[in-house]
């Protein structure tokens, strides 16, 4: 995608997205200076970008900022810097580390002490995806602030979606996208895991994909519903009867001498739903006591 303007950006971090990110930039007709702590990591981004070996001088000038790090923790040592803080003033920082919504808020605190403009940005794709139709970017902040670099953004991902202006709202849906991603992942890989201690082909599972992954969505639209209204009753089936069928899996795992730490767990939080009075409501009940600790 070929931006219709140019702009002076640079990016903080070549690391595989950071570098993934810069070329992307460049690819699209803006004039990207890169940093990184190593500076032989900087010069091997390449695609057309500058890189510079003092990070002040990569900053200065630049309308807009891009961070991929380790984590904020560098970027904090990064900018306790009085002469990189002095060159970011006037700027506007995408955060693009990944991070805590309270990670965002310090950087927005930051970022306000400083005069710079401040978006907090959480980017769901690995670096291969950037600047493909695979890649999404989540973005915080202020909504006036994000309009005016969109078409700039777009360059790393054509799906960038402004969530709110609360700055850690887009870490927070990162956050919950990535759990139900890496909750879904164990539960499918547990799964296959039984079939093989069962003498089952793992293959018969994943034939049936679209079963688990329809009840899933299934299950999401109702949850989304129930929670609005906070009514949590229905006619289809009872936590009773779901707390039944995780038995079965426990012991079934127990049994076939695999790890039953993941169903373990996952009996223990229905449970709590019925120590709660809460078995004959449907399954989106147990969001009840998950708010509470």
């Amino acid at each position: 995608m070929t931006s219709s303007r140019s702009t002076k950006l640079a990016v903080i971090g070549s690391g595989l997205m950071g570098s993934a990110l810069a070329r992307a930039f460049a690819a699209a007709g803006h004039d990207v200076a890169v940093w990184n702590r190593t500076p032989g990591k900087a010069r091997a981004v390449g695609g057309g970008t500058v890189a510079f070996e003092n990070l002040v001088e990569a900053v200065t000038g630049r309308s807009l900022v891009v961070v991929s790090l380790s984590n904020y923790a560098a970027w904090s040592e990064l900018v306790a810097s009085q002469a990189v803080a002095s060159a970011l003033a006037g700027t506007t920082l995408v955060q693009l580390t990944s991070g805590s919504p309270a990670d965002a808020r310090g950087g927005l605190e930051w970022a306000r002490a400083h005069g710079v403009d401040y978006l907090d940005a959480a980017i769901l794709a690995y670096p291969a995806f950037v600047a493909t139709d695979y890649a999404t970017v989540y973005y915080a902040g202020s909504r006036a602030v994000f309009d005016r670099h969109q078409e700039t953004l777009q360059a790393i991902a054509r799906n960038s979606v402004y969530v709110d202006e609360k700055i850690g709202s887009a870490a927070t849906l990162d956050c919950a996208i990535l759990e139900a991603y890496y909750g879904g992942s164990l539960a499918v890989l547990h799964a296959a895991a039984m079939c093989q201690a069962e003498g089952l082909d793992p293959k018969a599972f994943f034939a049936q994909k679209n079963s688990f992954l329809g009840l899933i969505s299934v299950t999401a639209d109702a949850a989304q519903d129930m929670i609005a209204r906070n009514d949590f009753t229905g006619q289809q089936c009872s936590l009773n009867t779901h707390v039944a069928a995780i038995e079965h899996i426990v012991r079934l795992s127990t049994d076939a001498r695999i790890s039953a730490r993941f169903p373990r767990e996952l009996l223990e939080n229905y449970r709590r739903a019925l120590g709660a009075g809460l078995g004959e409501q449907e399954l989106p009940a147990v969001f009840r006591t998950l708010k509470q600790d």
